[in-house]
């Protein structure tokens, strides 16, 4: 048999050495069985990991790889990258099973990445030191005389150690490692990947699957016939552009919202600087649209042709190397528009919203908006104190800020507040999807503000719009106001396995009601930093209850000040 490239796994890990080969050996004879090896594979290498580290496994039938890797995940010993390449893997070998599966270029893509995330699975369960050799394509062995002997002899090889593979796991000397060393060493290996560009292409498809468009790099590729559609939200790979101006040829994908040209993608190898890319390529790419497909552009923009620029090398968001992690994403529209690293994709819809949204007239609109309703002693009845927060949350709005923090202090009424500031906004159609974080001692549930209090017209807040409570899986969509606990965000962004994420443009506003009191502090700062969203913060203690706001607050009612305009007693229980 060939030398494998999962040879380094056969002292520590042969099972899964074994499988790694079995899948080469199949690459060219039987893709599907490749597929379903890899698959194998990994199931594998996640059986290992909750041994090793003492996890136990889901009981009876939520016992599956998918909720598996969401404990993995929230005990953090994977990231959500290496959770991905586990989703890509698995799902293609249930494709492999229960749909006869069989693409050849999907295999050799995904051998590359089932390679790479063994190299990770090596440095952080077996030799940390380990170097690597670059992976490469294996060559067809069916020349071998005795091609399927050799097959059928590795099939039996592998049940053979399969049988005691839990044994000589649980005897091996660094079993004993504490779970906080594998996060560090699986934290280490992370940061230290190496894919290609062909693997990160992979992983962008993935990527861009979840948020809503149709992403195939090896199928839905301009050479291959793919064209814009109406009603279909196409990432077709390889867009050819005018050579005269662009000399790097093709867009990686060309973003279609039917049949219009909404934005280009470059992706690039792993470990490059996503910064220059989007001021060059991506530049480029943009202006260099051929005269053959000027019915799919939008509008132009001094010499832009297409309005949003995206670059990306399949990396997650890093905040200690933030040019080269995330998704880097300009507004060509504005000269004046910087490039800005976002911690996700934007849905097709959210482009297409925003080619249309005047930020100017509904600024305006907010301006001119009376403050009548809210003093209404019929309806919300606000005091003089409340409405300035309110005037106050809405100049940074409208000042261009993308967060605003209130601090007022308890008792003073911060909750009943927040539905006069969200009909405002939405009346005024400034934003369109709000979040509302509340304590998870509510359970998420709609404030009795909003259901009980009259709004307008003899009508609440709940009553005027549409009011979802969320659960395990916040989406944006045709709704108004979502409702949720920072818990909830949190596990349907970071610890889901493959399923849909909410594009960090699910919502254009988030409001946090007594910020991340009864929270987790890291929780509740990544899923505000997660959301490319304005920020609106009410506290009763910015020190204590707003992590991560640095700024200070845009509006402040202090108890001392409730006590002489008379709405607190000093008695009053703080």
């Amino acid at each position: 048999m060939v030398l494998s490239n999962f040879v380094f796994l056969a002292d520590d890990f042969p099972v899964l050495e074994k499988l790694g080969g079995l899948a080469e050996s199949y690459l060219y004879a039987d893709p599907n069985a490749c597929l379903y090896k890899m698959g194998y594979l990994a199931e594998n290498m996640v059986n290992i990991m909750f041994e090793l580290n003492d996890l136990k496994p889901p009981s009876g039938n939520d016992n599956t790889q998918a909720n598996k890797l969401k404990i993995l995940l929230k005990e953090k010993l994977i990231s959500k990258e290496i959770s991905d390449i586990f989703y890509r893997i698995r799902i293609s070998r249930n494709e492999a099973v229960h749909a006869g599966y069989d693409s050849f270029e999907e295999c050799q893509a995904l051998l590359a990445q089932t390679h790479t995330l063994t190299v990770w699975f090596m440095q952080v369960y077996g030799d940390e030191l380990y170097e690597p050799i670059p992976f490469v394509m294996p060559e067809d062995i069916r020349i071998h005389i005795d091609y399927h002997k050799l097959l059928d002899d590795y099939e039996k090889l592998v049940a053979e150690l399969e049988k005691v593979q839990l044994l000589a796991t649980s005897q091996r000397p660094h079993t004993h490692v504490h779970p906080a060393e594998h996060r560090r060493r699986a934290e280490k290996a992370t940061r230290n990947l190496r894919l290609s560009e062909r693997e990160v292409r992979y992983i962008i498809d993935e990527q861009l699957r979840k948020v809503g468009w149709e992403a195939d790099t090896f199928n839905l590729r301009y050479a291959r016939g793919t064209r814009p559609e109406k009603g279909r939200n196409l990432a077709i790979a390889e867009w050819p552009t005018d050579l005269t101006v662009c000399k790097w040829g093709y867009m990686d994908y060309a973003l279609f919202a039917g049949l219009e040209l909404v934005g280009v993608v470059e992706a690039n190898a792993y470990r490059n600087d996503m910064l220059f890319f989007i001021n060059n390529q991506c530049r480029e790419y943009s202006m260099g649209v051929k005269e053959e497909h000027i019915e799919h552009v939008t509008g132009t923009w001094g010499e832009y042709k297409v309005p949003f620029l995206f670059a990306t090398n399949g990396r997650a968001y890093l905040e200690q190397a933030e040019s080269r992690s995330g998704v880097w994403f300009r507004d060509a529209r504005s000269e004046a528009d910087s490039p800005k690293v976002l911690q996700g994709w934007i849905g097709p819809q959210d482009l297409q919203e925003m080619l249309t949204f005047d930020v100017a007239a509904a600024n305006q609109e907010l301006s001119d908006y009376s403050y009548d309703l809210l003093r209404d002693k019929d309806g919300l009845s606000l005091r003089p104190y409340q409405i300035e927060a309110i005037e106050k949350a809405e100049a940074a709005v409208i000042g261009g800020s993308n967060s605003a923090l209130l601090e007022m202090a308890a008792g003073t009424g911060k909750t009943r507040l927040v539905p006069g500031m969200i009909h405002r906004f939405l009346k005024s159609k400034r934003f369109k999807r709000i979040l509302l974080l509340v304590d998870s001692a509510t359970g998420g549930e709609t404030p009795s503000v909003f259901k009980d209090v009259h709004i307008e017209n003899y009508l609440s807040l709940e009553q005027i719009y549409d009011v979802e409570i969320l659960g395990d899986t916040p989406r944006g969509g045709d709704k108004k106001i979502y409702i949720s606990t920072v818990q909830e965000v949190y596990e349907s962004v970071f610890l889901s396995s493959g399923e849909a994420t909410p594009p960090v443009t699910a919502y254009d506003l988030i409001i946090a009601d007594e910020a991340c009191q009864g929270y987790d502090s890291d929780e509740y700062r990544e899923v505000l930093a997660y959301f490319n969203a304005v920020k609106i913060v009410l506290t009763a203690d910015a020190v204590q209850y707003a992590p991560g706001f640095s700024e200070k607050p845009v509006f402040t009612y202090s108890r001392n000040r409730a006590v002489a305009e008379g709405y607190l007693t000093d008695s009053t229980e703080q």
